[in-house]
């Protein structure tokens, strides 16, 4: 699903935050797919970017980032955008879109560690009660199983992504892999295209995951091209840093 088709950067050249890190991309204009990634290494402005895009489309922010600043204000002033149409009408974005920062994660993984202390609290109360009955006491085990369940397996990160993401909606997802092994990058992988494909949402992620990079039909804008431009993730150069590395070591994998 497209909702955000076409977004457009000003030109101007100036030596200010943010026109000196997204001008030098000559990125006129970004053409949007279901799930389009922006790839870059750090300081490459991937993060600036959807920072802007979610500002200008006026998403939703669990975080702040760098609105604050002024020439960030102006540059997105000067920003303009276009949805995609249905039966001739330009479509809205989804009122429950949102921009998720490597911070909301980890506030959420900090308030299932606060559930999971007053649920092991509300056990303790419980027994210190004469004649509580066995009904509310296996109740209140079995919540705290639950929670302790997901925060004990590593998986918190994980549960965030399934329980936020939701069908019909525009997500902004900045480095979502930074809490999450090779293995739940690929689980991440396999929810978003879910998601894209069946659910019927849009994502603009910012990434240089190997994993989220090869999201399949992804429009990829590698910034650290300048001019940037769009490629496939199996070309870029963080892809083939790890490719270069297990074909020198393939020897240890065929024992």
């Amino acid at each position: 699903m497209i909702f955000l088709e076409k977004f457009f950067l000003p030109t101007e050249n100036k030596r200010v935050y943010p026109y000196r890190i997204l001008n030098s991309k000559m990125l006129d204009v970004i053409s949007f797919s279901p799930v389009t990634v922006f790839y870059g290494s750090n300081g490459s402005g991937k993060s600036t970017l959807l920072n802007v895009i979610a500002e200008k489309i006026n998403l939703r922010l669990k975080t702040k980032g760098n609105s604050s600043l002024v020439f960030f204000n102006e540059f997105v002033e000067k920003c303009a955008f276009e949805t995609a149409e249905k039966n001739e009408k330009p479509l809205k974005i989804p009122p429950d879109s949102r921009l998720i920062r490597s911070e909301d994660i980890m506030e959420g993984i900090v308030q299932l560690r606060k559930e999971t202390k007053n649920a092991e609290n509300e056990i303790f109360r419980l027994q210190s009660i004469d004649g509580i009955g066995e009904k509310e006491m296996r109740y209140a085990i079995s919540k705290y199983n639950e929670i302790t369940e997901q925060f004990s397996n590593g998986e918190t990160a994980m549960t965030f992504f399934e329980n936020i993401f939701k069908p019909d909606t525009l997500y902004l997802l900045d480095e979502p892999e930074n809490s999450l092994s090779p293995r739940l990058q690929l689980a991440l992988k396999e929810l978003i295209e879910k998601h894209a494909y069946l659910l019927h949402c849009q994502f603009i992620i910012a990434t240089h995951s190997p994993f989220l990079l090869s999201v399949e039909n992804a429009t990829i804008y590698n910034l650290d091209r300048c001019p940037s431009n769009v490629c496939n993730w199996y070309d870029l150069e963080n892809v083939r840093v790890y490719y270069d590395f297990f074909k020198k070591n393939k020897r240890l994998f065929e024992k």
